[in-house]
């Protein structure tokens, strides 16, 4: 495989690393659709690259372990790749199963160790710190998968465990790159903790104001009015189950706005429940939104609460999703 072709993909993993301040250990969201598509990740040596999605169809070439690829469409198990900077460049298929699609990401800069499972009993197969940031990018690593505070990375020298429930502590800042809107942008993150919610959770501190209290955590659009607010996002939580909460919630908003709600997932916590309300005077140039969130949580469940205007969607709204998709729960008994 071509090396070259891929370095605007490592600049950007590079530039991420470098702009970043103090991080200590993060967890970073899933890059997104990029200008081309999704950064994939490859998971064994030797993986062969076809000119059709068919295992039979000629190789184009092979990938080795943690090569960066670019995933512009998937179907039935294959996902059709460019190996290269542009849709014009040399393309194939590879299957799906030897692949990671767009996955979210680890790195730290202090003394991280990786287990061989995940217990820390269990033999130690490396450690991370920043000075292997320096010498090896494997410091920045594809998250396979997430149980409870700990997360399954690949390494180039295989796979291994993390613990990374207490990566961050209340009030950390830090900075990342996300892609809004089709660009790039630079934003700057502070980390919440809150053990009686028993949630934790980045916002953007140079967009929102917090107002944080004990039971509730609310981020509010710089230049509103705190009392007031029309852009916000609120989280708290509730006794009742999920089930019974999604009933009541989309009882009460009923009386003023139109309601939908489904299953849905967020990143760090798997399986909730999304409800999206949009008011019923939709002749207004500044009807309101409303997207709920309600994550089972023990006996009872965290409630994370979008509210925005319809002008508004693009932008607040997109970066709440990013937020909310950064939630995780602290002592999750579920």
């Amino acid at each position: 495989m071509k090396k070259h072709a891929w370095l605007a993909i490592l600049t950007a993993l590079v530039l991420l690393i470098g702009s970043t301040a103090t991080v200590y250990a993060e967890k970073l969201p899933p890059f997104g659709f990029g200008q081309i598509g999704l950064t994939t990740v490859a998971l064994y040596d030797g993986l062969p690259v076809h000119k059709e999605p068919d295992a039979s169809s000629e190789v184009v070439t092979t990938l080795q372990f943690r090569d960066l690829i670019i995933v512009t469409e998937q179907s039935d198990g294959w996902a059709r790749c460019v190996l290269g900077d542009s849709e014009d460049s040399l393309s194939g298929w590879v299957e799906t199963e030897y692949i990671i699609v767009d996955p979210a990401w680890y790195r730290t800069d202090t003394a991280t160790p990786v287990y061989a499972w995940n217990d820390t009993a269990a033999p130690r197969i490396a450690i991370l710190d920043a000075n292997t940031v320096i010498m090896d990018p494997d410091t920045f690593l594809p998250i396979l998968k997430e149980e409870g505070e700990w997360i399954l990375v690949s390494m180039r020298s295989g796979l291994g465990w993390i613990h990374a429930g207490c990566a961050r502590q209340d009030g950390d800042r830090f900075e990342t790159i996300i892609t809004l809107e089709g660009m790039e942008e630079t934003v700057r993150y502070e980390h919440v903790a809150n053990d009686t919610i028993g949630f934790e959770m980045e916002y953007e501190y140079e967009t929102f104001t917090r107002r944080s209290e004990t039971d509730r955590e609310c981020f509010v659009a710089v230049g509103e009015d705190a009392d007031h607010p029309v852009n916000y996002l609120e989280v708290t939580r509730d006794p009742a189950d999920a089930e019974t909460a999604v009933a009541s919630i989309a009882k009460t908003l009923s009386e003023d706005y139109v309601v939908t709600s489904e299953p849905s997932a967020l990143d760090g916590v798997g399986s909730c429940t999304r409800i999206d309300a949009i008011s019923k005077d939709s002749q207004r140039s500044d009807n309101t939104l409303q997207t709920v969130y309600v994550i089972p949580a023990g006996d009872g469940c965290v409630i994370a609460t979008e509210h925005y205007t319809v002008e508004s969607a693009e932008g607040f709204g997109a970066r709440f999703d990013r937020m909310i998709n950064t939630l995780a729960l602290i002592d999750d008994q579920r």
